[in-house]
């Protein structure tokens, strides 16, 4: 019998994460295809620097915003919504019904509220002394399909 032992690593490479997740996958048969897929949008100024990105990934039929930064000069100006408005197209196109996301009581709650996310959930204390928000969105205009094998086959 080999031994085991436990190895840290700053993160997984792309053939252990697919490992990863078909093992996990493999282990309920009631699990849905994740159909996992990336997404970045990047928002760049006539020098072509980068001024504000979206990153994220679409899987189960979600859109999963991680980040959304837009440098402080640009702020103000529509750039995030356009962002998210992009994101949201692209995750449709996928086969997505719903979006989600979080924020912190000190950044963007009311933005994104005001493009139609509500809050589902609350996290007091994370960070110490301040509160992380969960919210979620019905994507208007995604077709309501239950098929997933249909939407695994949707390309962007």
């Amino acid at each position: 019998m080999s031994k085991l032992h436990i190895v840290q690593q700053h993160e997984l490479g792309a053939d252990e994460t697919a490992q990863l997740y078909a093992g996990l996958m493999a282990s309920d048969p009631a699990a849905q295809p994740r159909a996992f897929s990336s997404l970045t949008l990047v928002l760049r100024d006539r020098n072509h620097a980068m001024v504000g990105a979206l990153t994220g990934a679409t899987l189960w039929q979600w859109l999963s915003i991680d980040v959304l930064w837009i440098a402080t000069p640009q702020r103000g100006h529509g750039h995030g919504a356009a962002l998210v408005r992009h994101a949201e197209a692209i995750a449709i196109a996928r086969g997505c019904l719903h979006a989600r996301l979080d924020t912190f009581d000190f950044q963007a709650r009311g933005f994104y509220e005001r493009l139609g996310y509500t809050v589902y959930g609350a996290l007091d204390g994370f960070p110490l002394g301040h509160t992380q928000f969960h919210l979620a969105k019905l994507l208007s205009g995604a077709q309501r399909s239950t098929n997933p094998q249909a939407i695994a086959h949707i390309v962007p």
